[in-house]
């Protein structure tokens, strides 16, 4: 059980909050419930959650909305969070064969959810192992993330962490290539791409911020016609990349 005083957090919405209970069950706090709320999977999630010793509560919606940043679809758990430990944790725990073929996708400061969403979806779809983004300045997943990832943000794990050049340090003492998508980067076709590896993927509008794009071993670019009106938008350009280093895993030596 950890510890009563832990850092807690609210999640938002039936789905996430069952999913929490069922992958971490000893991290949950208490639940909330709008009253009045009719679901036919809400009988389940009050049994589970009280089975787990946590308290739960009927409230309004005023007082969720309050609790909740961002849509909670009547329901909000309260549990552990300790986003710097989670991502260490898993990637300590990993054998040497597992992390052999590991791609990360990390994400400094996306903030648009759609991108967010469009990340997730691409980095489940092309093996990705998981998506760290940072505390703060970042997208949560939210139902619109969830959406616009075809629901691939409930599949996939991402792990928040407090400090991204710091994050990907670590990645490079635990064997990990950091590749960072730049347009000042060599040519993703041309550059050598090894796994295990990190692929780190800037904002919107400014792109990797100075200490993140120096913890990159090397900066990777998308190609794009002379023709074009600008560069690959963020959710597109780590599309593309991460084909990239799917194709090489599929053909060592390609």
């Amino acid at each position: 059980m950890k510890p009563a005083n832990a850092r807690t957090r609210w999640i938002g919405g039936l789905e996430a909050a069952a999913r929490r209970l069922q992958e971490s069950p000893d991290d949950g706090r208490e639940l909330w419930i709008e009253h009045q709320l009719q679901r036919p999977e809400l009988g389940l999630l009050i049994r589970r959650a009280k089975e787990l010793g946590l308290t739960v509560r009927f409230v309004s919606r005023p007082e969720l909305d309050r609790a909740v940043q961002g849509r909670h679809q009547g329901v909000a758990l309260r549990a552990v969070w300790n986003p710097a430990a989670s991502f260490a944790e898993w990637l300590d725990g990993l054998d040497e064969r597992v992390k052999a073929g590991l791609v990360v996708v990390a994400l400094d400061q996306i903030q648009d959810p759609h991108n967010l969403g469009a990340i997730a979806r691409s980095a489940l779809q092309l093996g990705a192992s998981c998506l760290v983004i940072p505390d703060r300045r970042s997208a949560s997943v939210t139902p619109a993330v969830v959406a616009a990832s075809a629901g691939a943000a409930l599949k996939i794990p991402i792990h928040r962490v407090v400090n991204l050049a710091q994050t990907l340090a670590r990645c490079r003492e635990r064997g990990l290539w950091i590749y960072g998508a730049d347009a000042a980067g060599k040519d993703a076709w041309a550059a050598p791409i090894q796994a295990p590896c990190a692929l780190v993927v800037g904002s919107e509008g400014y792109g990797l911020r100075p200490l993140v794009r120096a913890s990159c071993d090397e900066l990777l670019r998308v190609p794009q016609s002379e023709r074009g009106v600008g560069s690959l938008n963020a959710s597109c350009a780590a599309a593309v990349l991460l084909y990239e280093i799917a194709r090489r895993r599929a053909r060592p030596g390609a």
